[in-house]
């Protein structure tokens, strides 16, 4: 017999439990296979038994009131051990395997016993479909044929009752994915809700604050910039009329109109920069090409006097506001001309070319503010003074300087406006440079 403590046993008994079949209620199609059996072999008693560590337990029993007996009197612990071939005894008393059995000596009075091991696809033998007689007898080549065919339907319903367990099993499993799914779906519609709410809530104040921001660039437009041009016309009266009797007083003077000058670009500047909102249905396909000749008729009289080369590639259209991107790049033409090597004899050069990019080619500093699965990056290189790229990030901030006003004229805004266009079009803008070497500004804008 198979030895209790052996791996092949204990792989056996787990293939036995994983049908779920022991002790469970009679089922009639497993009675039918005994009822049939005991006919054809002529036999009182017949059963469908199933081994464990310690028993035989019967699925079904013909001719037996007993559940199910001890396995070290069990004759079909003995079928097992063979599982490829039939135990079959014809005279239980004349062999001394079971001559002393209890259940040889005493009720039921087993005399002939044949048993067909029940070996499960994976070969395991669980059990056996017997016939037992309390007379000794032979069994015919049908009669023993017709067992091993009834066998073979026992197996079919034990593998039967294993993939409706495994049905059941997943079919539970798939309520209870249904049923997490469910509230998953339920919890985040929710959270959805409640964000959709708040984005509504934040929407309004933007939508508010907007509102109030460009009633401030209508009264700045108006009250900030009406008393800088009395000054400024007040100065010029003083230099025309009076000049002669200002003496050193004409210094101050010029300074004075200077400042006024400085603060009155300063106030557009930082008027541009609050009317920069959001495109919400601005939005239509502009020809960056186009754009970027209309900054450059714009900027002739500058591009003349420097003698600047621009080479600019084809560029692609683009969703967007072209008011929006005419300021763009107006700050960032304007920049490389601006910041050429002023007192030496090589003009200034500058280049605006593209390329596209998926996005999983992105550099990783650079986060669009708009996902998608292309981006275009739009290239403005110059041959100018350049700066430390430690300063990269900093010159985006609004009145960020690297360089004094006696150097380069401006207010430091003109980046700031670049970043909030790019970021207002879905994308991201970074730069690039080294003091001497001129600097190259990298704009990524959806595909």
């Amino acid at each position: 017999m198979l030895h209790p403590d052996s791996t092949e046993e204990t792989n056996r008994l787990e293939a036995l439990r994983s049908y779920d079949i022991l002790d469970t209620l009679p089922e009639a199609d497993y009675d039918h296979i005994t009822s049939l059996a005991a006919q054809i072999c002529q036999t009182p008693i017949s059963l469908i038994t199933l081994v464990d560590e310690k028993r035989q337990w019967f699925k079904s029993s013909q001719g037996l009131a007993i559940q199910e007996t001890p396995r070290q009197f069990s004759f079909c612990a003995h079928a097992i051990f063979n599982p490829n071939q039939a135990l079959l005894i014809p005279d239980t008393r004349q062999d001394e395997r079971f001559a002393s059995n209890p259940f040889v000596t005493g009720e039921p009075h087993i005399v002939f016993y044949a048993g067909i091991p029940l070996v499960d696809t994976d070969g395991f033998p669980l059990g056996s479909l017997c016939v037992i007689d309390e007379k000794p007898r032979q069994l015919s080549e049908s009669q023993l044929t017709a067992l091993k065919t009834l066998t073979n339907q026992v197996v079919n319903l034990l593998a039967l009752r294993k993939a409706n367990k495994a049905l059941q099993q997943s079919e539970q499993r798939y309520q209870m994915l249904t049923t997490e799914l469910e509230q998953l779906v339920q919890s985040r519609t929710q959270a959805l809700k409640i964000a959709n709410d708040e984005l509504n809530k934040a929407n309004e104040l933007l939508t508010h604050a907007n509102d109030n921001l460009q009633q401030f660039a209508a009264v700045a437009s108006h009250d900030l910039q009406e008393p800088l041009r009395k000054i400024q016309s007040f100065g010029n009266l003083l230099q025309s009329q009076y000049a002669d009797q200002l003496g050193e007083g004409r210094t101050y003077l010029e300074r004075m109109q200077s400042a006024a000058s400085r603060m009155s670009v300063l106030i557009r500047d930082l008027l541009n920069y609050s009317r920069i909102s959001a495109l919400h249905d601005r939005r239509q396909l502009i020809s960056l090409s186009a754009v970027i000749q209309t900054v450059l008729m714009d900027l002739d009289v500058v591009i003349a006097e420097t003698g600047a080369i621009v080479q600019v590639e084809p560029l692609p259209e683009i969703l967007g506001d072209s008011i929006q991107l005419g300021q763009l790049f107006q700050n960032l033409l304007s920049n490389a001309l601006k910041f050429s090597r002023a007192g030496t004899s090589k003009e200034p050069f500058i280049r605006v070319r593209v390329q596209t990019l998926l996005v999983k080619d992105l550099p990783a500093a650079v986060k669009p503010s708009l996902s998608a699965p292309l981006y275009y990056r739009i290239d403005v290189t110059d041959n100018g003074i350049g700066f430390e790229q430690k300063h990269a990030d900093r010159i985006f901030q609004v009145f960020q300087r690297l360089h004094g006003k006696s150097e380069f004229s401006g207010t430091g805004i003109g980046l700031a406006i670049c970043q909030k266009v790019v970021a207002n079009h879905g994308g991201a803008i970074t730069a690039t440079s080294r003091p001497g070497k001129g600097a190259t500004f990298s704009v990524y804008l959806p595909n």
